[in-house]
C-alpha cells in the first residue's frame, strides 16, 4: 500500500512539474509570438529600424536571427529602389525634352513634366496604368503616339503642332531584357524645335535675300560697264550719267556688305569691349551726322534729354549704331517740312530711347516683321532712299546684346515711335 501511494505521489509530483514547465513554455512563447507580432506591425508600417529583441536558444533563435536578417535586407533593397528611383525621377526632370514611355497597349509606364506639358496632359488623374487615349489631350500627339505603339522599329518624325510650335517626335522599341525580339513598350522622346526651324528658314530667307540683293546691283553695274565698253562714241552727259549710275550702285553694294559684315560681327561676337561712354556725347556725333540730311528735306530735327551725364557702361559703338539707324530711318521716311523728335529719360532703373517723327507709318501687319533681316515695308520706297534692309535687324541684335528691348508703336500716315529700353545693369 505504501509502495501504491509513493508511486501516485511521484506521478501527480511530475504531472505538477510537467504542467508548471509548459505553462512557462507557454506564457514564454506567447510572449515571443507577441513581440513577433508587435515588430511585424512595424515593419508593415515601414519602420524597418525595429528588431526583434528575443534571446531564446534552439530553433526560436535561429527564426528570430534569421526574421531580424531578413527585415536588413528588406530595408537595405527597399532603400536601394528608392535611390534609384529618386535618381530616375531627377533624371527625367533635368531632361528638357518630354519623355513617355508606353507598354504594347498604349497604357504610361513612364513620364516626366515636360511630356505632360507637352501632351497637355490632365494632371489631376493618376498618370502611371493609364492609357494614352484617356490621357493626352493634344490630338496630333496622340495620334502619332498610336501610330507608334507596338513598332520593332526606330523612328522620327516632325509635327507641326500649329504655327508657332513644332515638335520631333522619336520612337525607341522597348526589349525585353536579354530577349531580341520581345517588345514590352515603346520609349518616346518629343523635343520643341520650334527655334531651330525658325533659325533654318530664316537663314535659307537671308542666303537668298543676301544672293537677290547682290545681284541686282551687280547686274546694274555690269550693264552700264557693258554699255559704256561697246559705246566709244558715247556723249560725255550720257557717260556721265552712266557713270552715276555705276557709282550709287556701288555705293549701295558697299553699304549693303557693311551692314551684312556688322550684323554677322554682332551675332557671332561674345566677348565685346565695353567701357563708361556718356550718352548724350555719342547722340551728338550723331545729331551733327544726320543734320544736314534733315535740313535738305527742311526737316525739324529736336531733342531732349533728362541727364545729359548719364553714363552708361556698354560699348560706345553699339550705341552710336542704334542711335544712327534709328535717327536715319526716321529722317529717310519723313515728308518734307515734318517733324522728328528724339528723347532720352534716364530713370533709376531703365533708360529708354525714343525716336518719334511724323513719317509714312507701319501698316499693322507689318509691325512684327520690320526687324526682320531684308524685310521692307516698301521696298521701292526703301530702295529709293538708299536702305539694305538690315538697319532695324542690326539694331534689334545690339538692343538685346545690351540686356534690353525695342518696340514700334505706328499709325499710317501719321508716323512712327521707336522705342528702346537698356536695364539699370548697364549703367555706372
Amino acid at each position: 500500500m505504501e509502495e501504491l501511494t509513493t508511486i501516485i505521489f511521484f506521478i501527480i509530483l511530475i504531472s505538477v512539474t510537467v504542467s508548471i514547465l509548459s505553462i512557462r513554455y507557454t506564457l514564454r512563447l506567447r510572449r515571443y509570438l507577441e513581440e513577433f507580432i508587435y515588430v511585424s506591425k512595424k515593419i508593415s508600417n515601414k519602420e524597418f529600424h525595429s528588431r526583434l529583441n528575443i534571446s531564446a536558444k534552439g530553433e526560436l533563435g535561429e527564426l528570430a536571427k534569421n526574421f531580424n536578417e531578413m527585415i536588413e535586407i528588406m530595408d537595405s533593397t527597399i532603400s536601394e529602389v528608392e535611390y534609384n528611383h529618386l535618381q530616375m525621377t531627377s533624371i527625367l526632370k533635368s531632361i528638357s525634352h518630354g519623355i513617355l514611355a508606353v507598354d504594347i497597349d498604349g497604357n504610361i509606364m513612364l513620364i516626366n513634366e515636360e511630356a505632360r506639358r507637352m501632351l497637355k496632359c490632365n494632371y489631376e488623374k493618376p498618370i502611371e496604368g493609364v492609357n494614352v487615349n484617356v490621357l493626352i489631350n493634344e490630338e496630333k500627339l496622340l495620334k502619332e503616339i498610336v501610330s507608334f505603339k507596338g513598332s520593332k522599329k526606330n523612328k522620327s518624325k516632325e509635327l507641326r503642332i500649329n504655327e508657332d510650335l513644332v515638335y520631333k517626335i522619336s520612337l525607341d522599341p522597348i526589349y525585353l531584357q536579354g530577349i531580341n525580339n520581345i517588345i514590352i513598350g515603346s520609349i518616346i522622346n518629343i523635343e520643341d524645335i520650334t527655334e531651330k526651324v525658325k533659325l533654318e528658314n530664316m537663314r535659307t530667307d537671308f542666303v537668298a535675300n543676301v544672293s537677290h540683293e547682290l545681284k541686282t546691283p551687280l547686274t546694274s553695274i555690269s550693264g552700264f560697264v557693258e554699255t559704256l565698253k561697246l559705246n566709244e562714241n558715247i556723249d560725255i552727259n550720257t557717260r556721265n550719267r552712266f557713270l552715276g549710275i555705276i557709282e550709287g550702285e556701288s555705293n549701295r553694294l558697299k553699304r549693303l556688305i557693311d551692314d551684312i559684315l556688322l550684323l554677322s560681327f554682332i551675332e557671332n561676337k561674345d566677348n565685346v569691349l565695353v567701357d563708361g561712354v556718356c550718352i548724350y556725347e555719342v547722340f551728338i556725333e550723331i545729331y551733327d551726322m544726320t543734320s544736314y540730311l534733315a535740313k535738305s528735306k527742311n526737316i525739324n530735327l529736336t531733342y531732349e534729354f533728362s541727364d545729359k551725364s548719364a553714363v552708361l557702361f556698354l560699348n560706345r559703338d553699339y550705341i552710336k549704331q542704334v542711335f544712327l539707324n534709328l535717327i536715319d530711318n526716321a529722317i529717310k521716311y519723313t515728308p518734307e517740312n515734318k517733324n522728328v523728335h528724339i528723347k532720352v529719360s534716364v530713370g533709376q532703373s531703365k533708360s529708354i530711347i525714343s525716336v518719334k517723327d511724323e513719317g509714312v507709318g507701319i501698316p499693322q501687319e507689318d509691325r512684327e516683321r520690320i526687324f526682320e533681316r531684308f524685310y521692307r515695308v516698301d521696298k521701292a520706297r526703301s530702295r529709293d532712299v538708299g536702305g539694305t534692309g538690315l538697319g532695324l535687324a542690326i539694331t534689334k541684335h545690339i538692343v538685346k546684346f545690351l540686356g534690353g528691348s525695342i518696340n514700334v508703336k505706328s499709325e499710317l500716315g501719321k508716323g512712327s515711335e521707336f522705342i528702346v529700353i537698356i536695364p539699370q545693369k548697364n549703367f555706372l
